[in-house]
């Protein structure tokens, strides 16, 4: 149960009923969500999970827009330079992590031809975890977006006829053919890879272009995705 329910509960057993429907409206306003919704759940899970791993930032919350869009808001003012999020190298997603499956190794050994590797990597490493129910990353995962009509190599048919004329139409097929190339190469040397689909590897890998982090760790240059941080920039 999510702390706001908690709440909620506690009050009402109090017979505190009038204070219990003002808390409701603030949770709604607040997080854009009824208090009693699944995906209020998964969203303080979330949050209780980052803190519980070490992360350390000021008191803010998630607000929910629409599906699969979210945002960040602070109770607080924000100074200049002032540090806004920590979080522990533990719960950085690397390339190595990736590197590091079963399937990571076999890449590297059959010397499979794939681009952008540490994205590739990247995905790999959230694709195997999606796809086990234990995995300890899966309260990020829970709020991990899923929905990717929003780029363009998505779009429908309708929608790209809105571009004839332009050069997008060229490079979004040029895109998807690169990336379902990739997929059959990684399927054809690696048996196990067909463990997933052609549309969801190049989902996720799509979605993780756009949460990628560029940075610099002991002074090497690196590529990460970090929970929370993501929804801090996008």
């Amino acid at each position: 149960m999510c702390q706001v329910s908690k709440t909620i509960k506690y009050l009402e057993a109090l017979e505190l009923k009038d204070k219990a429907v003002t808390f409701k409206e603030h949770c709604k306003e607040e997080y854009g969500l009824e208090f009693s919704n699944p995906e209020m759940v998964k969203i303080e899970e979330f949050i209780q999970w980052m803190r519980d791993n070490g992360a350390q930032f000021k008191n803010f919350r998630m607000k929910y827009y629409a599906p699969d869009y979210r945002g960040i808001h602070t109770y607080e003012k924000i100074e200049p330079n002032e540090v806004l999020l920590k979080v522990p190298f533990e719960m950085i997603i690397t390339p190595q992590l990736g590197k590091e499956t079963d399937i990571g190794r076999q890449i590297e050994k059959k010397k499979v031809k794939i681009s952008w590797d540490y994205l590739v990597y990247i995905t790999i490493f959230l694709m195997i975890e999606m796809h086990n129910p234990k995995s300890k990353w899966k309260p990020y995962l829970d709020v991990y977006p899923r929905l990717v009509n929003n780029f363009p190599i998505f779009y429908t048919n309708e929608e790209k006829r809105l571009l004839t004329g332009t050069p997008m139409l060229e490079h979004i097929a040029t895109e998807y053919k690169m990336l379902s190339e990739e997929y059959k190469r990684l399927v054809t040397a690696i048996p196990e890879f067909k463990q997933f689909t052609e549309e969801e590897y190049i989902r996720n890998k799509v979605l993780v272009v756009s949460r990628i982090f560029y940075v610099k760790i002991h002074g090497v240059e690196n590529r990460i995705m970090v929970p929370l941080a993501g929804i801090l920039t996008f």
